[in-house]
């Protein structure tokens, strides 16, 4: 195994990418894929939006958007409407299908997300943690070494 302080910027995306394909590989669901389920997820907090701004909620492309709203409407899990003060909107609602959908989905995911970590011991799970935290938060002490952010903004790895 190389030396931390050898690992480029590139080496770490890398792996990076990887755990995100197998925890997105994991998190699908039986009758669900990850984008699915995450698009309902965000209709459970935000139902009634427009289909651009799922989008942009999600961080998927309009094109993206509109092929998982196809999907799920075609599944009975939402339903289009036209808004009442301005019919050019339209609004997008989850059904009850499509909650039920979301609670499986919820469920199965967080059961499959267990299983990818358990592979860690809980001190490492710990640490993996905290140096997230510290790239999402950068102000935010995480070192445990030093207490000081293991991130500054500007500063190169």
């Amino acid at each position: 195994m190389e030396d931390a302080r050898s690992v480029s910027p590139a080496a770490l995306y890398e792996k990076l990418e990887q755990v995100y394909r197998l925890l997105c590989g994991k998190v699908g669901s039986r009758s669900l894929g990850s984008g699915q389920g995450r698009y309902l997820q965000l209709l459970l907090s935000r139902d009634g939006v427009t289909q651009a701004e799922l989008a942009a909620l999600l961080g998927v492309s309009p094109s993206t958007a509109s092929e998982l709203t196809d999907k799920l409407l075609a599944a009975g899990h939402i339903t289009r409407e036209k808004a009442s003060g301005d019919k050019r909107r339209v609004l997008i609602f989850i059904t009850d299908s499509g909650r039920e959908a979301a609670a499986a989905f919820r469920e199965e995911s967080a059961g499959a997300l267990q299983d990818a970590f358990d592979v860690l011991p809980a001190d490492a799970q710990a640490q993996l943690y905290a140096l997230l935290s510290g790239l999402l938060e950068p102000d935010k002490p995480v070192c445990a070494v030093c207490a000081e952010p293991m991130i500054r903004p500007g500063k190169r790895i």
